[in-house]
């Protein structure tokens, strides 16, 4: 079963929502965005809805102290590195947290990316792929051509492969049946005018189970 982080997590009800529907993860972005949430907000957040899935922090190039103090506050399960974080320092948060480190990586831009997945090997504990986008370091929204995912997931090796990136109920289901994505982030695919759509992420909750 392809698993499903939803991302951008703003309000009470969408997290709810995540919950009952047995989404796998949950991100909030607590670097400059449109979805860009702070450390007492999420913890409201959680706090509201008990035994939430997995909450995904997602950050470009924080530095430690800014990690420890959120991470002091808000009960994230998983780091998500976005920016131009090396893999160093991605090891050395690992170290740090004693949690996951997943880092980003631009598809479609001037960095190799599977030689960009052997950098990062021992460092970090599943990769995510986006679109490459010179504009922004975050999520794209773009979808990158996915004829590249069979060697992506094989330059992954046993580590998790996220597949991001224009992702919506309208291409889902290829995406799962035609490259086995064993997991895939999904943000702008499932708002209306820049807010979560309760509609459309149960019709793609049900198309991935249904895939």
């Amino acid at each position: 079963m392809t698993r499903v982080k939803i991302c951008g997590i703003k309000r009470v009800e969408t997290l709810a929502l995540l919950k009952k529907l047995g989404v796998d993860y949950v991100g909030f972005v607590f670097a400059p965005s449109k979805r860009q949430v702070d450390g007492p907000t999420a913890k409201s957040l959680l706090s509201e809805v008990p035994e939430h899935p997995p909450a995904v922090g997602v950050f470009v190039n924080p530095t430690l102290q800014e990690l420890d103090d959120l991470l002091a506050d808000v009960p994230l399960a998983v780091i998500q590195l976005h920016g131009q974080e090396t893999p160093e320092y991605c090891q050395q948060v690992r170290a740090r947290y004693s949690l996951p480190v997943w880092k980003a990586l631009a598809v479609g831009g001037e960095e190799d990316a599977a030689a960009e997945i052997a950098r990062y090997a021992g460092s970090v504990d599943a990769y995510l792929f986006d679109t490459y986008d010179p504009s922004q370091a975050g999520g794209t929204g773009k979808r990158f051509s996915w004829e590249q995912i069979p060697q992506l997931q094989e330059a992954c090796q046993e580590k998790t492969c996220i597949i991001a990136g224009g992702i919506n109920t309208g291409n889902v289901s290829e995406l799962i049946n035609r490259y086995q994505a064993g997991m895939i982030d999904v943000s702008s695919g499932v708002e209306t005018d820049g807010e979560k759509d309760a509609e459309k992420i149960k019709t793609l909750v049900e198309r991935v189970k249904g895939a």
